[in-house]
């Protein structure tokens, strides 16, 4: 579909990717007016070979861009749309508190350079929305002594930790080897400087901070986007499509379940050669309560029950655990590598089968995740359901303890995704059990012990091992409590009875217990 702004006469005027990288840009802007992008540029030897394999008739360029001349690139040519995707990593809130780089920051300024030697009709900008902050940097300063911080790291001889250091008493640091952070006197000041810029060159500039998956996209990434022209022709966003809570002719957001693979397997969380981080099974413990034993609507997938998690980064003392809706959009993945992993629990029943005498009811097995799921019966008959949820690995700012698959994945950056798909096993039970609405939640088992589920269970000796280790894994990683609780330990007096009730799910009236919990990253297709 035709974007009105991307409407120009363009089969005579160059089209130039600033800044190219794998090429998304450049993609959209093929789309939108129906040939492909002149020019490429970038330093990055890997990020331009990748260019050059997507985009084949573009003239590449791998160079710094304040090494390449304007008017040689465009060699007296006009130039119709310049986009520009200068390094948002010291601008962005996720380098939390470490120094920052005056150069990298001030990349977009390049834009007035083009803009002064070629004035291309359209200029479009994207970065992440901290851009609008953009201020000068000052010298960080110890707070106790008033003195510059250093960028050389020493160990503190207190603790021990390794430390960056003050300046001596009297010493000049060179500005090269100062902490660097943004002037909190001077907030926004030097994007205001680069917007008036270009206005007085002559251009209408617009700006705003636009949610993707508002216009339909699988991801809730965020971003800045700035639009200047000089052609006389109207600036025109496209108009929200998506919402989270839609009305009227809005869309919901598309899932980020509509992007997995659900036939890749994943690893059982248990019994790993190199255990998982307790950062980790924190989120997964998180949320499988929030989004599968507690969840009024678990996201129901065909064969197993998915959520996805963030691995890699611990959360900061009082922050809750990253997990996410699995069908929600995925959220941001940020520069530390593939973080979100899809954890994924299997409903299986358990009470028709393959009985061998010994009174235990053998389910039917589990289901091909990309399989259906079969009827529900009155008395149980063998299934296998799935509900799941993401967790974020990425740390930062990032406060977002879970992510439901109904929702779309977070930002993927140039490390790659970030989110895990989680996926807890399930076995579902024979009969004798109190039927309860799945509009209500579970009931958790008191301190006390006190019987809110009443269930008989009929599990393979296989099922109720499994059971059993989820129900110690959820009281040792719980959020509401019973950190550090070891139900191999004997003189951990919780009945099986109540143990079991920790990993009951109630979907349609009929009990599911949860009998083992997989992992797996997501990976791209």
């Amino acid at each position: 579909m035709l974007n009105p702004q991307f409407i120009l006469a363009l089969s005579a005027k160059l089209v130039i990717d600033l800044f190219a990288g794998g090429g998304g840009a450049s993609t959209g802007t093929e789309q939108a007016i129906g040939r492909h992008v002149d020019v490429a540029i970038n330093h990055d030897a890997d990020a331009i070979g990748m260019h050059e394999i997507n985009h084949p008739q573009t003239r590449h360029y791998r160079a710094d861009v304040w090494e390449v001349d304007p008017l040689a690139v465009t060699r007296g040519m006009p130039v119709g749309h310049l986009h520009a995707s200068p390094d948002c990593t010291h601008h962005s809130q996720a380098l939390g508190g470490q120094p920052r780089c005056q150069e990298i920051r001030s990349l977009a300024w390049v834009v007035h350079r083009w803009a002064g030697k070629t004035r291309p009709d359209l200029i479009t900008l994207e970065n992440v929305e901290q851009m609008l902050q953009w201020s000068p940097l000052v010298a960080k300063r110890d707070p106790a002594t008033g003195r510059v911080i250093t960028l050389d790291k020493v160990k503190c001889p207190s603790t021990g930790k390794v430390t960056y250091r003050v300046a001596e008493p009297g010493e000049v640091v060179p500005r090269r080897n100062q902490f660097l952070v943004p002037c909190k006197e001077r907030v926004g000041h030097n994007w205001r400087r680069f917007v008036e810029g270009l206005r007085a060159m002559g251009y209408k500039v617009e700006w705003r901070v636009i949610c993707n998956a508002t216009l339909g996209a699988h991801s809730t990434r965020t971003r800045l986007y700035m639009i200047a022209r000089c052609d006389g022709l109207p600036i025109v966003w496209p108009e929200q499509t998506h919402a989270k809570k839609p009305t009227g002719k809005l869309q919901a957001f598309r899932p980020a379940a509509d992007c997995i693979d659900w036939s890749i397997p994943g690893t059982s969380i248990f019994g790993r050669k190199k255990a998982l981080a307790d950062a980790t099974l924190r989120r997964i413990a998180y949320g499988m309560k929030k989004f599968v034993l507690e969840s009024d609507n678990p996201y129901i997938v065909d064969g197993a029950a998915r959520t996805l998690i963030q691995t890699g980064y611990g959360e900061r003392e009082g922050q809750a655990p990253r997990v996410l809706d699995i069908g929600m959009p995925l959220g941001t993945a940020v520069a530390g590598g593939v973080k979100h992993a899809l954890v994924s629990a299997y409903l299986v029943q358990a009470g028709h089968g393959e009985g061998h005498g010994d009174s235990k009811r053998r389910s039917y097995g589990v289901n091909r995740i990309t399989g259906p799921v079969g009827t529900v019966t009155a008395s149980g008959g063998g299934q296998s359901l799935a509900t799941a949820f993401m967790v974020q690995a990425n740390g930062g700012f990032n406060t977002t303890p879970a992510r439901d698959l109904r929702n779309g994945v977070s930002t993927v950056t140039t490390s790659g995704s970030q989110q895990q798909l989680v996926i807890a096993h399930l076995a579902t039970l024979r009969n004798h059990s109190t039927g309860r609405d799945l509009r209500e939640p579970i009931a958790t088992v008191a301190a006390g012990g006190e019987h809110h589920v009443l269930v008989e269970y009929h599990l393979s000796p296989e099922d109720e091992a499994g059971a059993l280790r989820c129900a110690a894994f959820l009281m040792r990683y719980h959020p509401n409590g019973g950190q550090g609780a070891d139900l191999s330990d004997p003189k951990t007096a919780i009945p099986t009875r109540d143990r079991m009730a920790l990993v009951t799910v109630w979907v349609k009236g009929e009990p599911w217990v949860i009998v083992d919990i997989t992992l797996r990253m997501l990976v791209p297709r």
